[in-house]
């Protein structure tokens, strides 16, 4: 597996943490390793940003990892939301049982594999490609998605089964999608070691042309700030006076 990519676009940014690429496969990928202890789904994308790539299947799996990646039938005690509202996640069954009529979940039968890899390492093209990014950094990144295509961002998640918001969910829509640190009551759970309040952005596999163009653009990283508040609106009422003269109607 080879990635024509160039991600020398992200560097711009000054990542504290590596992104991450994931990729959804039939197929048992090549020269990629095997992970040697079940894990979260959730927390793999720490793993691959600490070490080497790596690649896991149903049996690595902690969690409801299986179900959401199409590899098994969920079962009663899953879709009947007596689990979570047993457990206290939500005031009733009801409630935890809704979440299944629309969390994202992959085909039944279409992935049997899954691989990670820091961005430095990939040899694959990712599916979704993860970022870790402060409110700076994810300003830009968010503004690299609709600065030339004029899309509005987008969020969606619930406080359990983050994971599938988090790679699933920009693979089936093709749109990029973001959480915060601290949210995901699973991540809290494990007691992931990330400190809360960072942005993780997942960008879909056909996102990425736009948005690694658009990261080459200066213009992203400028600061609005500098002007002050009084000659900022003075600058744009001149604009809008200038425009007026200028535009018919």
């Amino acid at each position: 597996m080879s990635t024509p990519r160039d991600y020398s676009a992200f560097e711009k940014l000054d990542l504290e943490k590596k992104p991450v690429g994931v990729k959804f496969l039939a197929l048992k990928p090549e020269g990629i390793k095997r992970i040697t202890e079940k894990r979260a789904f959730c927390e793999m994308f720490k793993d691959a940003q600490e070490g080497d790539p790596f690649y896991v299947q149903e049996d690595d799996f902690m969690c409801v990892e299986p179900v959401l990646l199409g590899m098994k039938d969920p079962e009663t005690a899953l879709v009947s939301g007596a689990a979570g509202g047993g457990a206290g996640l939500f005031k009733e069954p009801r409630a935890n049982r809704k979440l299944y009529q629309y969390v994202p979940r992959m085909l039944k039968g279409s992935v049997n594999y899954v691989a990670f890899s820091a961005v430095d390492q990939l040899t694959f093209d990712p599916d979704v490609f993860i970022i870790m990014a402060n409110v700076s950094q994810a300003r830009s990144i968010l503004r690299s998605e609709c600065y030339t295509s004029g899309e509005m961002w987008s969020c969606k998640g619930t406080p359990v089964m983050a994971c599938s918001w988090l790679y699933i969910y920009p693979v089936v829509t093709g749109k990029m999608n973001f959480t915060v640190t601290g949210l995901s009551l699973g991540m809290q759970a494990i007691n992931m070691q990330i400190p809360e309040g960072l942005f993780l952005i997942s960008i879909p596999w056909n996102m990425m042309p736009t948005v690694m163009e658009n990261l080459q653009d200066a213009n992203l990283y400028r600061s609005w700030r500098s002007s002050g508040r009084e000659e900022h609106f003075k600058k744009f009422d001149n604009r809008l006076s200038q425009l007026r003269q200028e535009l018919p109607g």
